[in-house]
């Protein structure tokens, strides 16, 4: 079983969150991974490397494998690509994470101001799209480039699992940018990056995603969904929101005895209604699972009976002598 926690590089070469992750405080962070990687096989011999010294997008392939694992959905590491192969039904998953643009703000260095201080939502918005747009379309690009002629993915579905990392508040943005992308509901049909490049909206709709079945994605697949998991009783708050029956908000503030969460909570299917190689709609279909279904032109989704997971904020309470 791979090591994730042992440095094999001095400590200022190791990414800001896993020096986080291999502090004394942070036992039970490192117990949830050990289960998530149990069974997970590093095919390269670079993935621990990778995961102390670049994190995020490793994460989410650990992240991706344990869900995977929940719903009894076995993997065949015999391929070396995409990420996820399935062995025993037709999928094949490409993982994929947006980082921070160039000389702006990494995740990692946010601050309470930034989580707190008042913003354009709809530039965040903005932001966010262009970065979920780059790396969707590199992904499908990478398809048509290489995965198509693969005889292990000829005829599957092809879904790309997606990650935002791009901003400090990404975990509270939710999925709203990605509906826009993927469906443009609004009609309308393209935005600015940067204020001066156009770029589409509703992309499903456009024949060169049509290899693309499906899109997996996730807004609270981060450090506080391990912490919502795993086994320390320090003083956490937990904050979240969770919206029932697509209309009902329900507000959530509890310490870590009293908060729920379940491993695939927040975790979003977005079915490409245009694909060539559809998503069979079972596949994922659990409770805490939310999947969005165009048919017909109307956008079907379902819903958790507790609420779907939309945003979650955890705050430490640091004990201070006096």
């Amino acid at each position: 079983m791979m090591d994730l926690f042992k440095p094999l590089l001095p400590v200022d070469q190791l990414h800001p969150n896993f020096q986080r992750l291999i502090s004394d405080t942070d036992w039970d962070v490192r117990e949830v991974l050990v289960d998530w990687a149990d069974g997970f096989i590093d095919r390269d011999n670079k993935f621990v490397r990778e995961f102390q010294t670049t994190f995020n997008s490793c994460w989410w392939e650990l992240y991706l494998f344990a869900v995977f694992k929940s719903l009894e959905v076995a993997i065949d590491f015999s391929f070396d690509a995409p990420d996820f192969v399935a062995r025993d039904i037709p999928l094949v998953v490409e993982a994929v994470i947006s980082n921070h643009a160039e000389g702006s703000l990494p995740e990692w260095m946010k601050s309470v101001s930034d989580l707190t201080a008042a913003t354009d939502i709809e530039q965040r918005y903005t932001e966010t799209l262009a970065r979920l747009y780059n790396s969707l379309d590199a992904k499908r690009r990478l398809y048509d480039r290489r995965y198509t002629s693969l005889p292990h993915v000829q005829g599957k579905p092809y879904v790309i699992a997606l990650q935002n990392f791009g901003t400090p508040d990404s975990f509270q943005l939710g999925d709203v940018a990605m509906q826009r992308l993927l469906y443009d509901l609004e009609e309308r049909e393209t935005f600015l990056k940067n204020d001066r490049v156009s770029l589409p909206l509703g992309i499903f709709n456009r024949p060169e995603f049509e290899s693309v079945s499906a899109v997996m994605y996730s807004s609270v697949a981060t450090y506080g969904k391990v912490r919502a998991l795993g086994r320390s009783t320090a003083e956490f708050l937990f904050q979240a929101i969770r919206i029932r029956n697509n209309f009902e908000l329900i507000q959530i503030a509890a310490g870590k005895p009293e908060y729920v969460e379940s491993l695939r909570d927040g975790l979003r299917v977005f079915h490409n209604p245009n694909a060539l190689a559809p998503l069979p709609f079972d596949m994922f279909e659990q409770p805490d699972v939310r999947e969005f279904r165009l048919i017909e032109g109307e956008m079907l989704t379902t819903c958790h009976p507790d609420g779907d997971l939309c945003m979650r904020q955890v705050t430490r309470f640091q004990a201070q002598s006096i």
